[in-house]
Formats: structure tokens, sequence, C-alpha cells
């Protein structure tokens, strides 16, 4: 085994001392027995600082190159040992947990120390405290990963097999932030990854409960219930037919509201209150997302809409009302933050992409009385995770500047105590480089949970076989970190041209089947549209979005000549969505656009102009996931959803645009 010698070489957990050079563990200063291969998966476990050690890097290490035994028998034993040892249990850890077919990882922190100056390598860490004072250290609590929990086998394939569908290299986790001041402008932060969850079985959501001692979590497999301090988790017992992701905690630190999809009906989601001790939930609005109780527990604040979040509805528990608030106008909200008195609430506010108004991104604080509300923070890079944990200060998710516009970060502003409104100028809280999804805390506001996403699109070739009706097993094409989005073949079909974030913004590629890396076609500074051909085949067309950020900014349909050569504008105007062309002979190529919900469809020219509307193809739609559509590559049909709207039967419109015929396809059960 290799050892990293720049690494500490004593370190304590617990009641227990190790000692890496010597191969020494000690319990309460008297030395404990232990193997050498034991010991050896402790020293990796503990090296890796509370992240996973794969089975495989404990069989590389463990065992020569040309060494033949039953590898998995092997690591099972030196674990099992291991926990011997530290007096550990596999059915309820306390330092070694299992995750199932992939390894282990250490489950406490571990203050390392170097051994020659008995200096303590454990960072300070201070709770949060108002920008106008000073916070003195403190132990950092300990926030433990949950225990690997049963599997509800045949719900986690269908999981999974979303996941890997739509967002392959999809992944959630929640850490436990911990933030202070010192004489610095800037917070502390101490941050601390409570949650380990594998690709196929991602956290869905996440919130810590008012006293801080529990995290209610969600993955595809069920609810959880973990202690943040002792490291102990357990499944909330839940009817069968019930799957809920906890949205918000009520004041007591027992009950929950959570929401629930039903994957077998089309059906807006539900909201329910549910008490982790167990009962009978109790169902709280037929429709519902992204609920928010107040701090008293009298209020609950949450969204819904054709999208579940253009609308903004309060549940009065005191008068025992269900009423909408506040009316979106076709704008998109963020989930809300209360504010500590409970008379009050923000959310960020994000209008429709085509929306005329000339208001942008920006946070909103309403009055939970009224619903009136005002502006108080406009920037078209705020995230829609918020929170409110003390009447002086708002936290805030800000996207980070090109190139790096993938990451978000916290920040949090000061709030005027007489006219509620920012005071001072924003100061940033973290430096990571993850979306930030959500953000739950703790009812004295000394510690914030965030819900982080790790989200990654790759592309994957597969052949055709048996006459185009099997496809043979799929390989990985991209190999890069980033995004990357399939969108057309070369004529010859040995090459690929896609969209990819790589080097910052998203620019254009392409890639021979055979080779491992692609050649930028597109670069620059602006972000960029998928690349789709022209009708005979040499040139790729791209739009190029307005880097202004307004939505009144002309788009620009460009031409690249595929055998090389500059780009050359094909026309330019608000707000176009879709472009596809037909294939030789036809010459047919369609754009579209979004005008007050209407989906119109226009005739282009890739030389250089725009034709007549295709006033037939025109139908209900907004910019979402409802507005997509296909041209046939003979031209003949233009294929789109049969309804816009997410909670109506699936199906497909196909028209005929030589005699603007139109006929539905159903595709029940189909999302």
């Amino acid at each position: 085994m290799v050892t990293d010698r720049s690494f500490p070489l004593s370190g304590r957990f617990d009641r227990f001392e190790v000692d890496l050079n010597r191969g020494e563990l000690r319990k309460e200063g008297v030395s404990v027995a232990i193997q050498e291969q034991p010991f050896q998966v402790l020293r990796m476990l503990l090296q890796a600082e509370g992240e996973v050690v794969t089975r495989e890097q404990l069989c590389a290490a463990l065992w020569p190159k040309d060494t033949f035994v039953d590898f998995e028998h092997g690591i099972n034993t030196a674990v099992k040992k291991l926990r011997q040892a530290l007096e550990d249990s596999a059915e309820r850890p306390r330092f070694v947990e299992t995750l199932p077919r992939i390894g282990y990882r250490f489950m406490v922190p571990v203050e390392w120390t170097n051994s020659r100056h008995g200096m303590s390598l454990l960072p300070n860490v201070v709770p949060i405290a108002p920008p106008e004072t000073l916070a003195s250290p403190r132990p950092e609590p300990q926030a433990l990963p949950e225990s690997a929990p049963p599997k509800r086998g045949w719900k986690l394939s269908v999981w999974a097999a979303l996941a890997a569908l739509a967002v392959i290299g999809f992944a959630f986790w929640v850490r436990s932030v911990v933030v202070g001041r010192s004489q610095e402008p800037r917070p502390i932060l101490s941050q601390r990854r409570l949650t380990a969850n594998p690709h196929d079985a991602p956290l869905t959501s996440g919130v810590i409960s008012p006293d801080g001692k529990y995290l209610a979590y969600s993955d595809p497999t069920g609810l959880y219930l973990r202690q943040v301090d002792g490291g102990e988790t357990i499944s909330v017992p839940l009817p069968k037919d019930l799957d809920a992701m906890p949205e918000s905690w009520f004041p007591d630190s027992v009950h929950l509201v959570v929401s629930h999809f039903d994957d077998l009906e089309k059906k807006p989601p539900s909201l329910w209150k549910i008490s982790v001790m167990g009962g009978t939930p109790r169902k709280l609005s037929d429709a519902g997302l992204s609920a928010r109780v107040s701090p008293d527990g009298s209020k609950i604040v949450f969204l819904r809409g054709q999208w579940d979040d253009e609308e903004i509805w309060l549940i009065d528990a005191d008068k025992n009302t269900t009423s909408r608030i506040v009316d979106g106008g076709g704008d998109h909200f963020g989930p809300i933050a209360w504010a500590p008195d409970g008379k009050r609430f923000a959310c960020i506010r994000m209008p429709d992409r085509f929306s005329t108004s000339g208001l942008g991104v920006r946070m909103e604080v309403f009055d939970a009385a009224t619903g009136q509300g005002e502006t108080i923070l406009s920037d078209f890079r705020l995230g829609t995770a918020i929170a409110w944990p003390e009447s002086r200060r708002l936290i805030y998710t800000l996207q980070e500047d090109p190139p790096n516009e993938e990451n978000f970060n916290l920040w949090w502003v000061g709030l005027d105590s007489h006219t509620g409104k920012p005071s001072g100028s924003p100061t940033r809280i973290t430096n990571d480089q993850t979306p930030i999804a959500g953000i739950s805390v703790t009812g004295d506001g000394k510690r914030l949970a965030l819900l982080r996403r790790e989200f990654q699109t790759d592309v994957y070739v597969g052949e055709l076989t048996s006459q185009g009706k099997e496809l043979s097993p799929l390989r990985r094409f991209t190999l890069d970190d980033r995004n990357d989005w399939p969108s057309a073949w070369t004529p010859d079909s040995k090459a690929v041209l896609f969209l990819s974030n790589r080097d910052g913004p998203n620019h254009i590629f392409r890639q021979s089947i055979d080779a491992t890396h692609p050649e930028l076609l597109v670069g620059g500074k602006d972000g960029l549209g998928v690349p789709q051909l022209t009708p005979d085949g040499l040139s790729a067309l791209y739009l190029v979005y307005p880097s202004s950020g307004k939505s009144s900014d002309n788009s620009r349909l460009m031409r690249l000549p595929l055998a090389g050569g500059s780009s050359q504008l094909a026309f330019e105007e608000p707000g176009i969505g879709g472009y596809k062309c037909a294939r030789l002979p036809s010459t047919l190529c369609i754009y579209s656009r979004i005008d007050n919900g209407l989906q119109r469809f226009f005739v282009f020219d890739p030389a250089g102009g725009k034709g007549r509307e295709l006033s037939a193809a025109k139908r209900q739609s907004d910019d979402g996931p409802g507005s997509s559509w296909s041209l046939s590559p003979d031209g003949r049909y233009l294929a789109s959803p049969k309804s816009a709207k997410p909670m109506e039967e699936s199906g497909l419109r196909i028209l005929d645009l030589t005699n603007d015929k139109q006929r539905e396809i159903s595709l029940p059960g189909c999302r």
C-alpha cells in the first residue's frame, strides 16, 4: 500500500486514537489488538476524510496485482474484523458505513494531529451570528452520514431508469452548514457532507429540523430520519402508497409537511402532514409543492399552478382556510422563506422567458396577511433557494459569472430594521462548485442544511442490429465531466454534432465515432443553441442567444459550412425557439417562437430570410417541455405534444403540412 507521507500520522475519533506510522489503535489509552489488513482498511477510510472508499480500491491496496484469492470474501472479513476492533455493528453502524456493492465510508469526524508536535489540525467552527456581533468558536457538531437504507427494489429500478434516461450522472446530497462572523467582513463557514447516496438512488429532498437534531430526507427507497449529531438513521413508517418527499418541519420537530407524486396517475403533487413517529397521514391539499411551515406552525405557504409554481397559496390553520394570496400572472416562484416573526415571507420571482414586462429575476418580500409584495433585490443570476435565518439578514443563492455559470454560491444581505429593505452590500458566504437546490434552517438560525445538486448529461452511442430492431450495448461517447447534448449526425454517419459547456458557455463540437475527443466548431463568449443540419447536410444551423439576458433582445440563427469557413447570419428576431430542416429532396426548414401563450411556426431559408407562417400549425403552448416538436425527414409531417399542459393525457399531434389535416396519437402512461 502506498501511503501519503504528507498526511497527518495520528488522529482521534470518539474514544479511539490511531497512529498510522506505528500501525497502532488505542481505546482510551489502551492498545486494541488489530490485524494488518483491518488496520489498512481503517487507514484508507480515515484518509478518505468522509468520502467513499470503493471495494475496488480496497482490493488494489490489500493484495498485490497477481494475487489469486476470493477478494470479496477477503474484503468482507477485513471490514468485519475492523468493526470488531472498533466495537461497531454492521446493522447499527457508528463508525463504518456500508454502501452496498460500492464500498465503505467512515462516519465520524477525525481530529488529526501532527505526531511530532501534538498540534491539532481540526479547523475551528463557529455558529451563525448577527452581522453586528462576534461569535466565539465552538466544537464542530458531529454530523454523520446515514447508514445504508433498505431498498424497495421495485421502485428503485424505476427511478434508476428515469435517472439514467433523463439526467445521466445525476445526484443529490445535503450538507450541514454552520456560518458565523469574525472581525473580517466575510463570514466564516464550515460545512460537512452528510449524505453519500449513489447516483442510481439520489436524494430527492432533505430538510433539517427546527431544533437542529434531525435531518429528514428522501430517496427512491423511502423516507428517512437521521440524527445529525448521533448518526443513527431510521426509516419513517408510511402507508405503502404514499411516496413522501419532505418539504418542511413543524415547530415541534415531530411533524412534517411532505409532497406526494402519484406515479400511476397524471395528477399534480399533493401535500400531506405526517408524524415521524408513525400514524395516519392527513392530506392538506390536493395540489401543491414547495410547502413551508411558518415559525409558529399556524400557517403553511405553498406553490401551485399549471407548472406547480405560478401561484402562492396559504393554509391558515387558525381559520381553517386555504386560499390563493399571490397570482404570478405567468411568472414563476421559487420556494418561500418565512421571516422569523411569521408576518412576511420572501421568494425569488422569475418572469416567463418571453415576458414583456421588463422585470427580470428578482427577490420579493410579501405580507403574509395581504399578499402584497415588493422587490428588494434584482439580479438575473439569482437562484431559487433562499433562507431567512434572522430578522436582519436574508441568505440567497447567486449564479457565478461565465465561464463558471453552472455553479451557485450562498450570499447574504443585511436588512434595515425599519424599512425591511437591503442595507449595505451583499456578502459572499461560500465558494463551491455545484448548484444549490434548496436551503433549510433551524429555528434559532444557527445551522443551515443545503441540498446540493450534481447534474451531468453525456452522449452514449450504440449500434442498431437485427435490421434496426435491437440496440447493442451502449458505450460512453463523450468523456468529459461537463454537459453534452447530441442533436445531429453528419450525412456520412461518421461523426456527431453536439452542444457542450466543457469550456464555459454552450459551444458546438463535432466528434468522430472512433475518436475520444471532439473538435470545436463554434466557440466564443455567447451561449449557443443545438446544431441542426441544413437539407443538403453541408451546413449546421445554430442559435446565438442574446447576451444581455433581456427577453426583447434578438436571437440570431446562424449557418456554418461543415467543410470550413465562417458563420453567416440566416436571420434574427426575438424569441426564436426550435428550428429544424427536412432532408433532400425536400428543402423545407421551419422555426418556432412563442407569443402570449401561442406557439407559432414559420418557414425560413437557411441561406437567409424568413418566409410565411404555417397557420395550421399554431397551438397553445408555453416555454416548457410541451413546446418541443419535430419535422419528419421528408418535410411532410410536423409532430408536437397533443397538449402542453403537464397533467393532461399524453399524446402526439401529427400535422400533415401538405393539406393542413391533423390526427392525434394517444400515449397512455407516457410522461
